[in-house]
């Protein structure tokens, strides 16, 4: 196999792993809205060896690239420098993969950014309810009406600062 089909196969790889990625980005964000915890764990463990498979294949391409490079003694740092050394077939299939894993990226960012959102509003709920229940047993009153100052109660919660 050639260094151009190594290249190809590798961004074929990569496209499928970002389609996995993408599927628990989703599932992700279903077990946020239902609020199960486990289930955000595992998906996020999962998610964290997929990354590591994309991590994996981006060191080879760029090793083919360098090794590419070598051989034809240009300099070959990404994939737009190969326009003058594939065959237009070979190109045509490595723009087609540059334009899907563009697209999927996309996709997974906008579901990442979802889930962000649905997060930071929970935060933003539960700060918000741990406010309302400190204030409920907080009494702010310190003087009483003949003058004397009145026993406070204690907060059950620490309110945010």
């Amino acid at each position: 196999m050639n260094y151009i089909e190594g290249i190809i196969k590798l961004l074929e790889e990569e496209y499928k792993v970002f389609e996995r990625i993408l599927n628990l980005s989703n599932e992700k964000t279903k077990y946020i809205v239902e609020n199960n915890l486990s289930g955000l764990i595992n998906v996020s463990s999962q998610e964290r060896k997929e990354s590591e498979i994309i991590d994996k294949l981006e060191s080879e391409r760029q090793e083919i690239l360098n090794a590419l490079s070598k051989e034809k003694n240009i300099a070959i740092t990404n994939l737009n420098d190969l326009v003058c050394i594939a065959t237009p077939d070979e190109w045509q299939r490595i723009n087609d993969l540059r334009v899907k894993l563009g697209e999927i990226i996309f996709k997974l960012k906008k579901a990442n950014d979802l889930n962000a959102s649905l997060v930071s509003s929970a935060l933003e709920y539960i700060d918000f309810m741990t406010n309302i229940i400190s204030s409920h047993f907080s009494d702010n009153t310190t003087y009483q009406k003949d003058g004397q100052t009145g026993a406070q109660k204690k907060n059950l919660f620490d309110v945010k600062l």
